[in-house]
């Protein structure tokens, strides 16, 4: 291979054997500091980003321009997510709060204090009903999304809650600590349903599929894990990483799972068969952060470096024949 060939080859990243993957679609730059969190708006209109420069910004996906900048945190801000019919934001700050923001104005909705340490992450049930908050005090609390007023506190984990995530059907919440588990909770009881054990070290995301049948954990320990939901028997070990992996998300068709790690990459796997069908090697630091678009053909990152990147993404060819298990 020629010096120019191995120079290209680095510079671009590619879906392993599958088809190729342009550079950057855009470099959005705008932080002063660590990027901590993207989230897609539910039309995909709008990308929120979230940062230690103790801000969000939202911006157009497509030009980078920005549309919107939340103000109002006295820290970093952690972890973001937009409710499902786009009207609202959470976000998580390590200020000890979280707030609800309108998408629309940018004008804090409520302050949802009561936490003792760092918010780390902020979720809101698919009605927009209920919100979640993970904290450094070891505990979640649920927030009456209505009125910003805390409704229970969920104790279990022994360490910081670093993630947490609602089921589809809003009858379950998952949360990811430090402890090296998951714990799944059952809203209606508030009530711990199980634990799920076998990373062996920091969990640092956890998210539901699409249509609730699995979860899937990212751990320091460098694997993705995947869980029945129902039982809460693992599933699989998705191993790849050279790094702690810091984030996750399912694609909205439930065909891929993106994964983010501290060696600056985003792996993509097929949950067909478990297996990895893509690196795209993204920043040059660590990697905090990684979603899909509403169309599954945009992908956005967010790394140390406080920059984000959108991605076009094609999707590999299918490895076996439509509704074939594995």
């Amino acid at each position: 291979m020629s010096a120019m060939a191995s120079l290209m080859t680095l510079c671009f990243a590619a879906w392993g054997a599958g088809p190729k993957v342009e550079p950057a679609r855009l470099t959005i730059k705008g932080h002063t500091a660590v990027a901590n969190a993207v989230a897609f708006s539910p039309d995909g209109d709008r990308l929120a980003s979230a940062s230690d420069d103790d801000t969000v910004r939202i911006v157009d996906p497509t030009s980078g321009k920005l549309l919107l900048t939340l103000k109002g945190h006295a820290d970093s801000v952690l972890s973001v997510v937009f409710s499902h019919d786009g009207d609202k934001i959470a976000t998580a700050s390590a200020y000890n709060t979280a707030r609800v923001w309108d998408a629309e104005t940018g004008k804090t909705v409520f302050t949802l204090a009561g936490h003792r340490d760092s918010v780390n992450s902020v979720a809101i049930s698919h009605d927009g009903a209920w919100l979640a908050t993970g904290s450094d005090d070891d505990t979640i609390k649920l927030w009456d999304a209505a009125t910003g007023k805390e409704a229970a506190t969920l104790n279990g984990h022994t360490d910081s809650v670093n993630g947490v995530a609602f089921s589809p059907d809003g009858a379950r919440l998952a949360s990811a600590s430090s402890d090296n588990t998951v714990c799944i909770w059952n809203l209606e009881t508030r009530k711990l349903l199980r634990t799920l054990k076998g990373h062996t070290d920091t969990v640092n995301d956890v998210a539901f599929s699409p249509d609730g049948t699995l979860i899937a954990s990212a751990s320091h320990d460098e694997t993705v894990r995947l869980w029945d939901a129902s039982s809460g028997e693992s599933d699989a070990t998705l191993a790849g990483h050279d790094g702690p992996v810091k984030a996750l998300a399912f694609a909205n068709d439930g065909v891929l799972l993106a994964t983010a790690s501290d060696d600056g990459t985003v792996k993509i796997w097929d949950l067909s068969n478990d297996e990895e069908v893509g690196s795209l090697e993204v920043h040059t630091d660590w990697l905090n952060d990684v979603a899909f678009a509403p169309d599954d053909a945009t992908l956005a990152t967010a790394g140390n470096d406080g920059i984000v990147k959108i991605w076009n993404v094609p999707k590999p060819k299918p490895s076996r024949a439509a509704g074939e298990k594995k």
